[in-house]
């Protein structure tokens, strides 16, 4: 594993300044079809009981904390991006639900040994700076017979793998002929743009390298504790629509399932 020669300040501004966007793209989630997706899929995973407290960590814009309040949990926001903390701020306003919201790095988690039932990440983990230490906090905080969802994809094979990012760069020329835009708005395709930045993200050596997940993290998981591992390595079908599956396909994001069986 290579070690990342980004700092977590200079990983949050990243995230701060794309927080516009991601922002736009959880309104639509929270019009769709997978309000009602993402709420089943979660529940699922837990003996589900109202006021259960559920950690949503790396927040982002708050879709996952507004649909899982909604559906009955208490739940628990941080993130480290100023950005993000803003519009989820905004939006938990905006969609009336209450949620704690703090301003956290997951690497520095202060709540109390456990104190969680659940808790959920998306597209959170492919970023952390380290991973043993991530999955050990949320080991620490969750309560015994607690659950930790990962969702997330193999985000970085895209810029690490020659033929994953040949056919990512395909997709996304099909996916601007067929539907106009790609998911950040974009009308066209700039594949020297594209070519440029992938060489600027090797340079930054991502922490994964071409590590594939999310067999990595099971690892990891069993290591700093969790003992009850469970993965589904595509769940796409059920929580994508035919334009992410476009685009995304050929990096599907996966789930894993962590229980924490003692203290």
């Amino acid at each position: 594993m290579m070690k990342s020669t980004k700092t977590q300040a200079e990983i949050n501004a990243q995230w701060s300044k794309g927080s516009e966007n991601y922002d736009r793209i959880i309104h639509d989630e929270l019009s769709s079809f997978r309000v009602e997706g993402w709420t089943k899929k979660i529940k699922a995973q837990v003996d589900f009981k109202p006021g259960m407290l559920c950690l949503d960590t790396g927040c982002g814009p708050g879709f996952f904390s507004i649909i899982l309040a909604k559906a009955g949990f208490d739940v628990t926001a941080i993130d480290g991006a100023d950005g993000m903390l803003e519009k989820a701020k905004s939006n938990f306003d905006e969609y009336g639900v209450n949620v704690r919201l703090l301003e956290m790095d997951a690497h520095e988690m202060t709540f109390a040994d456990n104190t969680f039932d659940l808790i959920v990440s998306r597209n959170v983990t492919h970023a952390l700076r380290d991973h043993r230490r991530v999955y050990s906090n949320w080991y620490r905080v969750l309560k015994p017979g607690g659950v930790l969802l990962i969702f997330d994809a193999n985000w970085h094979l895209s810029w690490t793998d020659d033929e994953i990012r040949k056919e990512s760069i395909r997709r996304y020329k099909e996916c601007i002929l067929k539907y106009g835009s790609d998911f950040s708005g974009n009308t066209s395709f700039d594949e020297k743009k594209y070519e440029e930045n992938n060489q600027r993200r090797k340079k930054e050596e991502h922490v994964l390298g071409g590590l594939v997940r999310p067999y990595y993290d099971i690892g990891l998981l069993q290591g700093v504790g969790f003992e009850d591992i469970s993965y589904e390595p595509d769940i796409t079908q059920e929580l994508w629509d035919d334009k992410e599956k476009l685009i995304f396909g050929n990096t599907p994001m996966f789930m894993v399932r962590a229980v924490k069986t003692h203290d």
